[in-house]
């Protein structure tokens, strides 16, 4: 079964740097000679470019033949990087020797690098070539496809692949497959999913629940919560965070407060700056301003600047101005360089018909030229099947 022909124009990524050929004389290495181990370690470890360049150095100049899993090693080594141009190199000095982990380390390495689209394409390529998909292989490919947001029909595709090849019945391939329809709006079918699993984990709970809870299910999220705590599920951070997040898109507001007390004082979890922000969003949202500001200033971190802009936003919606002067002196002074407190502020103060302060926060922002910049952001629009993007910059927006 081919997938569906990919209608997509991927964002332009940032331009590999010149590649140097680093593997021209790497040879394939026979069944039968020995692999010296020490050099695969340390690639397989090696996180930094130039540390793993010097190892791949090391081993052309010391071994006569590379290993495949050396091979394998230098792709993901140079797709951790993001060197692509040393991805496919070494990856075309296999030829015909490619194992199932040489095509997944291929995959991975175009996903980590932000060209899912390719990463499908290899995966075709590796179904032609008849090589086995192993479990590890279609998680990348579920991966790939969660990545580009892709259509219904690429995810069903997808999913019938899985079950086709008896993958379905393997609880982490079912669990991102309820990822991927989740973040793609299909929840019916991630719980359906879900409900037909035989054995769950927490992610399994995890991915259902961020599912509902990034579309407004709030209530249904609840109920899978207390789901899992009667099956003796333990909660952790990601758990809460997605409940929480689940209570701010639907406004509960005493549910919210409720599960960060006890995530606090009844499961003993210290909570991230996440959980803090995401508790200021709710109280913003139920339009609790003042004790929104109060929790910020009761937080036992410093809050970080994202937090200060979300209640600043928060005081110009709902026109509690006098509040909003607080806090934006908090936001600008903690990121004095971020475009948006200036374009905030301007508006807070437009808004109170303060223009005195509006002209003195628009020359600050000009002062400021790195703030100043136009940046250019792409729109994706689906039709019919096919997508076209449109690009703006700030200047046409205004």
């Amino acid at each position: 079964m081919e997938h569906p022909r990919l209608r997509l124009r991927a964002l332009p990524s940032t331009p590999p740097r010149p590649a140097r050929s680093v593997c021209h004389g790497a040879r394939r290495f026979p069944a039968q000679q020995p692999l010296r181990h020490e050099p695969l370690v340390r690639v397989r470890a090696a996180r930094s470019l130039v540390h793993g360049r010097e190892l791949h150095g090391y081993a052309l100049r010391n071994i006569p033949f590379l290993d495949l899993r050396v091979l394998n090693a230098l792709v993901s080594m140079y797709g951790r990087c993001g060197w692509l141009a040393e991805v496919n190199t070494v990856f075309a000095s296999m030829g015909d020797t490619k194992s199932v982990v040489s095509w997944t380390c291929m995959i991975n390495a175009c996903c980590e690098n932000g060209r899912p689209a390719e990463a499908l394409e290899v995966f075709q390529e590796m179904r032609l070539a008849v090589v086995k998909v192993d479990e590890v292989t279609l998680l990348a490919v579920i991966s790939a496809c969660t990545k580009l947001d892709c259509t219904s029909e690429l995810g069903n595709w997808v999913e019938q692949y899985a079950c086709d090849n008896g993958f379905l019945e393997n609880t982490r391939v079912a669990n991102a497959l309820i990822h991927m329809h989740g973040k793609m709006g299909r929840v019916k079918r991630s719980c359906e999913i879900f409900d037909s699993m035989s054995a769950r984990t927490v992610v399994s709970w995890t991915a259902m629940i961020q599912a509902l809870a990034v579309h407004g299910h709030g209530a249904a999220a609840l109920v899978r919560f207390s789901q899992m705590l009667r099956q003796g599920f333990w909660p952790d951070e990601v758990i809460f965070l997605s409940m929480i997040n689940a209570c701010c898109h639907s406004t509960l507001l005493s549910e919210g407060r409720q599960l960060f007390k006890s995530m606090v004082e009844e499961y003993q979890i210290t909570p991230w700056m996440e959980h803090y922000g995401s508790m200021v969003d709710l109280l913003c949202r139920s339009g609790m301003l003042d004790e929104a500001f109060g929790f910020v200033l009761a937080m036992p971190v410093k809050p970080d600047p994202v937090i200060w802009r979300v209640l600043t936003g928060a005081c110009r919606d709902h026109g509690n101005i006098s509040l909003a002067r607080k806090v934006i002196d908090h936001v600008i002074d903690m990121d004095p360089d971020h475009r948006g407190n200036y374009v905030l502020a301007s508006n807070l103060y437009a808004a109170d018909e303060n223009w005195g302060r509006v002209v003195d926060v628009r020359v600050e922002m000009g002062v400021r030229k790195e703030t100043s910049r136009c940046s250019t952001a792409v729109s994706y629009i689906e039709a019919n099947g096919e997508e076209d993007a449109e690009s703006f910059s700030s200047t046409q927006l205004q």
